[in-house]
């Protein structure tokens, strides 16, 4: 630990910042932070390496099968609990009354029993439990050994327009009224620049196409993103056109760009109900023979006053899309500041998958922006701008920006690491993006 010589601000450093000529954390990464604060990957490795597996044998009897793979203990040395989340909010928690499961073996269980009668617009989740039934040198009584999430009902939608109400060309802005709402779109950037209710301004920065992230150590240090995927970090969308369009039926506004010598093309169509809910439609083609993509997905920024951060996706902690087994979907609450994994070298952090919606607020009131998915997003929230996250070497570097950084995705990348120094620290195939077609769309609203 030291302490920054102008602003007294402590934090965490590494090699050669003792006068050595030897330069690199390597020796600070891990899967504990350097005050001894697990960090998301311990409970991916939690689960991986569980002793008690609970998982669907017939969804539609509820039907699950539990494994024992533990090589000695019966599960009759822990109590089993059985938890129901209802749009992510535990609803009930009850034991879950099976008979012992020795070690190397399995059953299958019944839950129809413990479920509840679903709502209709509702979504399920059945969290599965095993707790320690006393207390042990290493953890207290009631410690989870072993658990798993199970899905009891499909993705729900939840927001949808069923009108539209016109843009009207003002200056240099194509602006919507709905109510106390008011939309801005810029025409020299075809971005949604300014979303206003009343007075109170929701944004911060300018809702603009993204296709990269600050480099991990495994981008940067290990499979070198920055050369094998240059296109992607070497140009930025260029607006080719925005105008006034319709698309199935309501009225709005569609910005089309393209990308390393039209190679690529996006189509973002922004709509606005009545209410001031601005639904935005994403539509990427990128050729075949371009690199992987880093993420899929577009970068705003929001009033830097929403610093309290509520959403519906995997958590508490942060996750990707080669990391997220260890956390189950629920509804989480955070101040952005805990909300973010403070990385000794500042870099990518504090992604979520699987994200139904997160509203971004005002502590202690209900100014804020909602942003609700169509389908499941993977999002992220940052004090600072992006800039000075890759900047920064040290956290006592990473000032507070003008506004909250919000990107908005459909997918990022994975973060890999089967090494940090070589090729292989890149993400497994199945969890890197090809060049081809996405679609998506999310809303944007006021709470």
């Amino acid at each position: 630990m030291k302490y920054d010589s102008a602003t007294g601000k402590p934090y965490y450093a590494y090699g050669g910042d003792f006068g050595e000529r030897y330069f690199d954390n390597f020796t600070i990464k891990g899967v504990v932070a350097a005050d001894g604060r697990p960090k998301a990957a311990m409970y991916e490795c939690k689960r991986v390496f569980q002793p008690i597996q609970a998982e669907w044998s017939d969804s539609s009897k509820a039907i699950i099968k539990i494994i024992n793979r533990s090589p000695v203990l019966s599960s009759a040395y822990y109590n089993g609990w059985l938890s129901i989340r209802e749009n992510g909010k535990l609803i009930s928690r009850k034991p879950l009354e099976i008979p012992a499961i020795e070690a190397g073996t399995s059953i299958e269980w019944n839950l129809a029993k413990y479920l509840p009668k679903f709502k209709s617009g509702a979504e399920y989740h059945a969290d599965i439990e095993f707790t320690t039934k006393e207390d042990k040198p290493w953890a207290a009584r009631g410690f989870v050994i072993a658990s798993n999430q199970l899905s009891l009902t499909p993705l729900v939608k939840h927001v949808s327009l069923n009108a539209s109400v016109a843009f009207v060309e003002k200056d240099q802005q194509l602006v919507a009224q709905a109510g106390n709402v008011t939309v801005s779109i810029d025409k020299l950037s075809g971005a949604l620049t300014s979303y206003k209710k009343g007075n109170i301004e929701l944004m911060g920065q300018a809702l603009l196409p993204h296709f990269t992230r600050p480099q991990t150590d495994n981008d940067r240090k290990g499979w070198k993103t920055h050369r094998v995927l240059k296109q992607w970090y070497d140009n930025q969308p260029q607006l080719k056109s925005v105008a006034a369009a319709e698309a199935g039926g309501l009225k709005g506004v569609q910005s089309t760009y393209t990308m390393v010598n039209d190679s690529v093309e996006l189509k973002v169509f922004y709509t606005v109900d009545k209410e001031g809910t601005v639904k935005v439609d994403y539509q990427l083609k990128a050729k075949p023979g371009l690199p992987n993509i880093p993420k899929v997905g577009m970068q705003t920024g929001v009033n830097k006053a929403f610093t309290q951060i509520q959403y519906f996706g995997r958590g508490p902690l942060e996750n990707y899309i080669d990391r997220n087994y260890g956390f189950n979907a629920g509804v989480f609450d955070a101040d952005i500041y805990d909300f973010m994994e403070p990385y000794v070298v500042p870099q990518e952090n504090g992604n979520r998958t699987d994200v139904r919606w997160m509203n971004l607020y005002k502590k202690g009131t209900k100014d804020g922006i909602s942003i609700v998915a169509d389908s499941l997003l993977s999002m992220s929230a940052w004090p600072y701008s992006e800039k000075n996250i890759i900047e920064a070497k040290h956290t006592n570097k990473l000032y507070p920006a003008d506004h909250i950084t919000l990107n908005i995705d459909l997918i990022q990348m994975g973060v890999g690491g089967n090494d940090s120094w070589s090729e292989v620290a890149a993400p497994l195939e199945q969890y890197q993006l090809k060049a081809g077609q996405y679609r998506y769309s999310f809303y944007i609203r006021p709470l």
